[in-house]
């Protein structure tokens, strides 16, 4: 009965942290400010086995902080989970590298399977006003109009920014970036989701 006890126990705890571990390479990211998680290692030789593990699992966040730095969005500025039943206007302004993305990607860290052609944004297709302000929609429809980031079929969702050769300023502190802002316009809670 000794024996049966003890092995109860060990599978009990390999279960729990197998779980914890899958947790954390799932969602396991550093907040770095205005609602935006990020790594400063990940993509290095400094990467932790569990950050290591995270860019295996989901195959993102793997170029060093010299050639990308990555941030994901999983709310909007008040902190609800970002969902395919709201539109929400993504907006920002000059952001300190080459170039830059913002991408949708499912729950299961894969582009949602619509055949929209903008599950992305990037700084080539994004023109930004007299004051270097930018914006685009994040929807499940297209709107008439501006550019548009297509959340159809991609249920509770995450925003991928990659920001391509960053300044070294962003690179030794990512604290000075001005991230984009994902503010909530309305939902439509017909839509699924």
């Amino acid at each position: 009965m000794a024996r049966w006890h003890f092995a109860a126990v060990i599978a009990a705890g390999l279960m729990a942290g197998s779980g914890s571990a899958l947790a954390w390479m799932r969602h396991g990211l550093a907040p770095v400010g205005q609602g935006w998680t990020g790594s400063a290692v990940a993509g290095s030789v400094d990467a932790d086995p569990w950050t290591r593990a995270r860019v295996a699992l989901s195959g993102l966040l793997a170029l060093d902080r010299s050639q990308a730095i990555y941030f994901v969005r999983t709310v909007d500025d008040a902190g609800r989970p970002l969902d395919q039943a709201c539109r929400y206007r993504v907006s920002g302004g000059a952001l300190p590298g080459r170039w830059w993305s913002v991408t949708v990607y499912a729950a299961d860290n894969y582009l949602p399977r619509n055949d929209d052609g903008a599950l992305s944004v990037d700084a080539t297709r994004l023109h930004p006003d007299a004051t270097g302000h930018w914006q685009a929609l994040a929807a499940s429809h297209r709107p008439p109009a501006g550019a548009w980031v297509s959340t159809r079929n991609a249920g509770h969702f995450d925003l991928t920014l990659r920001l391509y050769n960053p300044t070294p300023g962003a690179q030794a502190d990512v604290s000075t970036i001005t991230l984009p802002g994902v503010a909530r316009i309305d939902c439509d809670r017909g839509v699924g989701g």
